[in-house]
């Protein structure tokens, strides 16, 4: 196994780290919103240090071509549901925002076990669209567990680049099953 396969099974160990700390959050806990983060900012560079070393060592493995989206939709799917439990937040994205990204990822996701299933040859091929929506996701994370009243605007645009890069991959698919 190459070693950023590792780093991404790395950030999927992360992910219930990161989401027992984030829900067990309270304003007498105030050490844990920070742990959370610190957390949370380690395994979003994993993401980007799996996919930096895979070119740049050449270790691109199709098991991480698909692990590694994977790996993102936990941690961001987990760390949106846990926000919902989490009250004590001033910052926190508004429900809808928190349904359309959990949404997103399950059309996402079924559709790639469906094709997956239907025996169609697929590659996952991520765009700027998607890299867009998983960074200003991430930010977003970042900036309400940071208490940054950015994250109010941020919010508006991570689903605005949730909504047109599902639809862009909900195409690509559909032109797949053609």
């Amino acid at each position: 196994m190459s070693i950023p396969n590792y780093l991404t099974l790395f950030r999927i160990l992360l992910t219930p780290v990161f989401f027992i700390t984030l829900v067990s959050y309270t304003p007498e806990k105030e050490g844990l919103r920070f742990a959370a983060f610190v957390i949370f900012v380690i395994a979003a560079l994993t993401d980007a240090l799996d996919g930096l070393l895979a070119r740049f060592l050449k270790q691109r493995t199709a098991l991480g071509q698909m692990l590694d989206p994977i790996a993102d939709k936990i941690l961001l799917v987990s760390g949106y549901i846990g926000l919902l439990f989490v009250a004590a937040l001033p910052f926190r994205p508004p429900l809808w925002i928190t349904i359309t990204i959990v949404f997103r990822d399950l059309i996402l996701l079924v559709g790639f076990f469906a094709l997956h299933f239907a025996s169609v040859k697929i590659e996952v091929q991520p765009n700027i669209w998607g890299k867009l929506t998983t960074a200003s996701q991430m930010l977003l994370l970042c900036f309400v567990l940071l208490e940054w009243p950015v994250a109010i605007p941020l919010a508006f645009l991570t689903v605005t680049f949730t909504i047109v890069s599902g639809i862009i991959y909900i195409t690509r698919g559909l032109k797949f099953i053609q």
